[in-house]
C-alpha cells in the first residue's frame, strides 16, 4: 500500500483483530522473515514478551501510543520501540511503527542512515536549557548547526498552536519523569512546514543536580499526509452503496466495507477472516461470485458478470458483480477486490434506450434533436430522406436552414412562445428541402428536461403532409413560387415589399430593394444549351441565399433578374458592402455538368433612409440604378437614395449656399492632432474642412460633403482643401512647430475626376513638401469598388513617396490580398468601434482581429474617436501605437492650433492607472 511504502523505518497494518495484513519491506528486512509467512500472523508471535493487554487501553480516537518490547527475529531478540497509530477504517484497525533499539535507549545509527530515515537523537540539560543534538536534527529543523543549542531556540520553530503542548511534555518529565509523545508541526525559517513526532524520557543514570531528558524526533510528514489521505480513503469506502471486499488467493475475506455487510446482514467479526463461500447465504450470488473470482484470479484480469435475483420486496433486481485483481510491492497476485452494486436502474435505463433507438432508426417520421442552444445533434434516416440532408451536412447547424420563408416573422415568434410556456408545439409548418423545393410538415416540437427541471434538447418530429399533394394550399404555393428556384415570384415579392414598406412607415426603419441581373446570361443557353441555363440559375439562388438573413426576401422576378428585401439594413454603406459580398459571392465558377461557367452580375439598389414611399417609386429608383450600371459596362452596382419632395427643395437651397460659401471663402480648415498612444507626442495632423454659413453658423461635413457632390463642386472643394492645407503645413513647418505629418481624405470623386497622382505631385513641388509629409487617406469601399485603378493610384504615390492609410476598417469588408498588392502604410480603425470600448465585447472582437491583421502585415495602425483614458490604456495593451480623438484634442482652428502647440508643444501622455 501506499502508506506503508512512504515510510522509511519498519512498518506494518493489523486488523481488527490484531492479525498482520501487511509489512513494509524495511521491517521484513529488520525481521530477515518473508511477507507471505507474516500474513495473516497474529502481531503478538512477533513478539519474544507476548503482552495480551497491548491494545486494550488504546481506542480509535486516541493518540499514537509509544511502548518498548522485544522482536522476534532470524538473528535473535531485538530491543525496538513500538509506535501504535489507530485507524479509521473497520479493515485496517493499527499501523504499528517499529524503530530498533538497545538496553532501552535510543540507539545510535550512523549519520547516514539517520538522515536516510529522518530522524535524530537529542538531549535536553534540564538545569541550563542547552540542548545536544545529532547532525539530521539541524537537517529536520532547518537550522545550520550550531556550537550551542538552547532550548528557546528550538522551542521557536514550533507552531504557536503546538508549542504549548511539547513545553507541558518536557516539564511533566522532568518533574514527574512522565515518557514524552508528543507530535507538533515545525515551521521552518525557509516557510516550509513538516510534522515532527517526538519521544523521550528522564534519563535514569543521571543525578537530580545534572538531570537530562533524553529522547528522539523524526519527521513523519509523508507518513501523516498518507495517514490521512487512509483516513479520507476509508470513509469513501465506508459512505459508498456498493459492496466492496478484498480476499486473499485463497479466498479468505481480508477486509469489507459497511455496505457489504448490511447485505450480508452480519457483523465484521463474523465475516473477517472467512471463507468466502461460507458468508454467501444466498446459493446463486455465492455461486456467481465465486467463479468470477476464480477466472479473476487465475487470469489475473479483471471480470464481470451480471446477476438478476429477486430484491428484498421481491422484485427482481439487476445486480452487476465485478472483480479486480490486486498485487503487491513485489507485483505478485496478493488477492482480488470484489465489487457488487445494484444496476437496475441503469440496466433498465440501457433497455429502454435501445428499444427508443430500434423506434427511431425504423420510423417513418423524420426526427430532429437539437441542444438547448439550437444546435442539430442527431436526425434519423428519414430525416435524411425527407430533406434531402445528410446527418453529417446538418450536425451543429440551425433548423432554420430548413426555412421556406413562406411565414412571416410573427409566426415563428408565437410558435416558441407557445413552446417556452408549454413545453410542446403541434402544427403545421412550410419548410423546404435541399434542392429547392417546398413543402408542407406535420410538425410537433417537445422540450425535453432532466428531474431538475434543467433544458437538454428539444426534439422535433414531422412528417409530410398530404396536403402537399393536391389542396387549395399547394395551388397557393404554385401561384407564389417560382418552379424552376422555388424561390417566390415577382407576386409574392411584391407583396412582401408591400409589407416591408407598411412595416418601415410604422416603425421608420431603413429600407432597401435590390435588384440582380445575370450579365450576358443569353449567350449561356444560346452556346450551352437551356438545360444549362436552367441547373446555373438554380445553382445562383442557392449562393444567394446562403449569402443572406433568413428573414431577408430573395425571389426570381424573370428569367435572369432576382430581387432582394432588406429590412432594418443601417445605411448605404452597409447596402453597398451587401452589394460586393453578393457580386463576390457569384464571381466563383459554377460547375454545371462537365461545364465550368463564370456569371457576373449587375445590382441596382434603391435605399429609403427615412420616408415611407410606394412600391412603384422603389422599383423605379432600383431599375434607375441597374439601367445606369449596364450604361457603365456592367458587373457592378449603384445606390440611389429617396427623398421626400420638401427634402429635395431644401437640399437644392443649401447647395446653392454651398457654391457661394465656396466663392465667398465661407470654408476654412480645422486640424485634429495625431498622436503616439504611449508617449503622447504629436506625430501628425489631419485636415477637415469646415462651412462656416453665416446663418447656419459652423455646418458638420456629414451634412454639407454630400451635398457638395450632389452639386457637383466636390472635387473643386477637395483641389480648395489639398492647396490650402499643404500652405498651411508648410507655414508651421518653416516655424518649427512639432505638426508632424499632414493627412487628408480622399473621397470617390476625387479619385474618379481628378488624375490624383498628378494633383498630388503639382501641390507638392508648389508648397516646398516631402511626400513622405504628406498621407492620403482612402475608405475600404473605394479600394473594393475601384481596386484595378486603386493599384494603379497607389503605386504612383508610391513613388511620390507618400504615406497611404486606409480609414474606417471594420466597417466593411477588407480583402486581405488587396493589402498584398497595396503600398498601404496604415489602418485606422472605424470610430464606431472604438467608442464604446472597454464594456462592448463584440467591438472589442474587431479591434483584436484589426490588430492582429496590421501586425500579420506589419502595417501601422491608428484609432480614431477615443475618448477616455480607459480606451487609451486597452489600446496600448493590445498594441494599437497612434490614435486621435477628444481625449487629445477635437479638431481646431489654425490659431487655436497654433496656441496649443506654443504652450504645449508635445502633449504630455495621460497617466497610466497605477503608475
Amino acid at each position: 500500500m501506499s502508506l506503508l511504502s512512504a515510510i522509511p523505518m519498519g512498518a506494518l497494518l493489523l486488523d481488527q483483530g490484531l492479525r498482520i495484513i501487511e509489512v513494509n519491506r524495511p521491517l521484513l528486512d529488520l525481521l530477515g522473515r518473508d511477507d507471505r509467512a507474516l500474513s495473516g500472523t497474529a502481531f503478538n508471535a512477533l513478539l519474544a514478551d507476548p503482552d495480551p493487554q497491548l491494545f486494550t487501553e488504546l481506542s480509535p480516537e486516541a493518540p499514537p501510543r509509544h511502548i518498548q518490547a522485544r522482536l522476534l527475529t532470524s538473528g535473535g531478540a531485538l530491543e525496538a520501540q513500538l509506535t501504535l497509530s489507530p485507524c479509521q477504517d473497520q479493515g485496517l484497525r493499527w499501523l504499528v511503527m517499529i524503530t530498533a533499539t538497545r538496553g532501552g535507549q535510543p540507539a545510535h545509527p550512523t549519520e547516514e542512515a539517520q538522515a536516510f530515515a529522518r530522524v535524530a537523537n537529542w538531549q535536553l540539560e534540564v538545569a541550563t536549557g542547552q540542548v545536544r543534538v545529532t547532525r539530521t536534527w539541524y537537517d529536520i529543523w532547518g537550522l545550520p548547526p550550531t556550537e550551542t543549542l538552547m532550548l528557546e531556540d528550538a522551542l521557536g520553530l514550533i507552531h504557536p498552536d503546538d508549542r504549548p503542548r511539547v513545553e507541558q511534555a518536557l516539564e511533566q518529565a522532568a518533574e514527574s519523569q512522565a515518557p514524552i509523545q508528543v507530535r507538533f508541526r515545525l515551521q521552518r525559517p525557509d516557510g516550509s512546514e513538516c510534522w515532527i513526532e517526538g519521544t523521550g524520557h528522564i534519563d535514569p543514570r543521571a543525578t537530580e543536580s545534572d538531570a537530562r531528558i533524553c529522547g528522539v524526533v523524526m519527521d513523519i510528514t509523508e507518513r501523516y499526509r498518507a495517514e490521512q489521505a487512509l483516513s479520507h480513503y476509508s470513509e469513501i469506502l465506508s459512505a459508498s452503496s456498493e459492496r466492496l471486499a478484498f480476499v486473499d488467493p485463497e479466498h479468505h475475506i481480508r477486509a469489507v466495507n459497511r455496505a457489504f455487510l448490511n447485505a450480508l446482514d452480519r457483523d465484521y467479526d463474523a465475516v473477517i477472516d472467512q471463507p468466502l463461500d461460507r458468508v454467501i447465504s444466498d446459493q446463486t450470488l455465492g455461486a456467481a461470485l465465486q467463479q468470477t473470482l476464480e477466472r479473476c484470479l487465475a487470469h489475473a484480469k479483471e471480470h464481470t458478470e451480471d446477476l438478476r435475483r429477486p430484491g428484498p420486496d421481491g422484485e427482481p433486481r439487476d445486480l452487476e458483480i465485478r472483480v479486480s485483481p490486486h498485487r503487491g510491492e513485489d507485483d505478485q497476485l496478493a488477492g482480488a477486490v470484489i465489487n457488487v452494486r445494484d444496476v437496475t436502474l441503469v440496466r433498465e435505463a440501457e433497455r429502454r434506450l435501445l428499444q427508443s433507438a430500434a423506434v427511431y432508426a425504423a420510423t417513418s417520421e423524420g426526427v430532429l434533436i437539437t441542444d438547448p442552444e439550437g444546435g442539430i445533434v442527431a436526425v434519423n434516416a428519414a430525416f435524411s430522406r425527407i430533406t434531402g440532408y445528410t446527418e453529417t451536412e446538418v450536425l451543429g447547424r440551425n433548423p432554420s436552414l430548413l426555412n421556406s420563408h413562406w411565414h412571416p416573422r410573427s409566426f415563428f415568434v408565437g410558435m416558441w412562445r407557445h413552446l417556452l410556456k408549454h413545453g410542446s408545439w403541434i402544427g403545421e409548418v412550410w419548410n423546404r428541402r435541399k434542392d429547392g423545393e417546398i413543402y408542407l410538415q406535420r410538425l410537433a416540437i417537445h422540450r425535453i428536461v432532466d428531474a431538475r427541471g434543467n433544458l437538454l434538447n428539444y426534439v422535433g418530429v414531422f412528417a409530410e403532409h398530404s396536403a402537399t399533394l393536391n389542396t387549395p394550399r399547394r395551388a397557393e404555393y404554385l401561384a407564389h413560387y417560382d418552379q424552376l428556384t422555388k424561390l417566390p415570384n415577382r407576386l409574392l415579392f411584391n407583396s412582401r415589399l408591400e409589407h416591408a414598406i407598411e412595416l418601415r412607415q410604422r416603425k421608420q426603419i431603413p429600407l432597401a430593394l435590390f435588384l440582380i441581373d445575370l450579365d450576358r446570361f443569353a449567350n449561356i443557353n444560346t452556346h450551352l444549351g437551356p438545360q444549362i441555363g436552367d441547373e446555373l440559375l438554380r445553382s445562383v439562388a442557392l449562393r444567394l441565399r446562403s449569402e443572406i438573413r433568413p428573414a431577408d426576401t430573395l425571389a426570381r422576378l424573370s428569367a435572369n433578374q432576382f430581387g432582394l428585401i432588406f429590412e432594418e439594413i443601417p445605411g448605404i454603406r452597409e447596402a453597398e458592402s451587401i452589394a460586393q459580398r453578393l457580386q463576390n459571392c457569384l464571381a466563383a465558377p459554377f460547375h454545371i455538368r462537365e461545364h465550368e461557367v463564370f456569371v457576373t452580375a449587375s445590382i441596382g439598389i434603391a435605399f429609403d433612409p427615412s420616408t415611407g414611399r410606394d412600391r412603384d417609386l422603389l422599383l423605379a429608383k432600383a431599375e434607375s440604378a441597374l439601367r445606369a450600371v449596364k450604361q457603365g459596362g456592367r458587373n457592378a452596382y449603384r445606390c440611389l437614395a429617396i427623398h421626400t419632395d420638401a427634402a429635395a427643395e431644401e437640399r437644392q437651397r443649401l447647395i446653392g449656399q454651398l457654391r457661394e460659401g465656396l466663392e465667398r471663402g465661407d470654408f476654412q480648415l480645422h486640424y485634429q492632432p495625431r498622436v503616439d498612444v504611449e508617449s503622447g507626442r504629436w506625430c501628425g495632423i489631419e485636415a477637415m474642412a469646415r462651412w462656416n454659413q453665416p446663418q447656419l453658423g459652423l455646418v458638420a461635413p456629414e451634412r454639407f460633403l454630400p451635398l457638395t457632390d450632389d452639386g457637383g463642386f466636390l472635387v473643386e472643394l477637395g483641389h480648395w482643401t489639398l492647396n490650402r492645407a499643404c500652405e498651411q503645413f508648410q507655414r508651421w513647418r518653416s516655424r518649427g512647430l512639432p505638426v508632424g505629418r499632414l493627412a487628408l481624405n480622399v473621397s470617390e470623386p476625387l479619385l474618379l475626376r481628378l488624375d490624383l497622382a498628378s494633383t498630388i505631385a503639382r501641390a507638392l513641388d508648389t508648397h516646398g513638401l516631402a511626400g513622405d509629409q504628406l498621407e492620403l487617406e482612402f475608405t475600404e469601399g473605394l479600394l473594393l469598388k475601384h481596386s484595378d485603378q486603386i493599384v494603379e493610384l497607389f503605386a504612383a504615390l508610391h513613388q511620390l513617396g507618400v504615406h497611404l492609410t486606409l480609414r474606417d476598417v471594420g466597417a466593411g469588408w477588407l480583402a486581405p490580398s488587396l493589402l498584398r498588392r497595396l503600398s498601404v502604410g496604415t489602418l485606422s480603425i472605424h470610430r464606431g468601434f472604438i467608442e464604446n470600448l472597454p464594456e462592448a465585447q463584440e467591438d472589442l472582437d474587431v479591434v483584436h482581429a484589426i490588430v492582429a491583421l496590421a501586425q500579420s502585415f506589419e502595417i501601422g495602425l491608428l484609432a480614431d474617436g477615443v475618448r477616455t483614458e480607459g480606451q487609451r490604456e486597452l489600446l496600448l495593451t493590445i498594441g494599437c501605437p497612434h490614435a486621435q480623438g477628444e481625449l487629445y484634442a477635437p479638431p481646431l482652428p489654425p490659431e487655436q492650433l497654433e496656441h496649443r502647440i506654443s504652450q504645449k508643444p508635445e502633449p504630455r501622455p495621460p497617466k497610466l492607472r497605477g503608475s
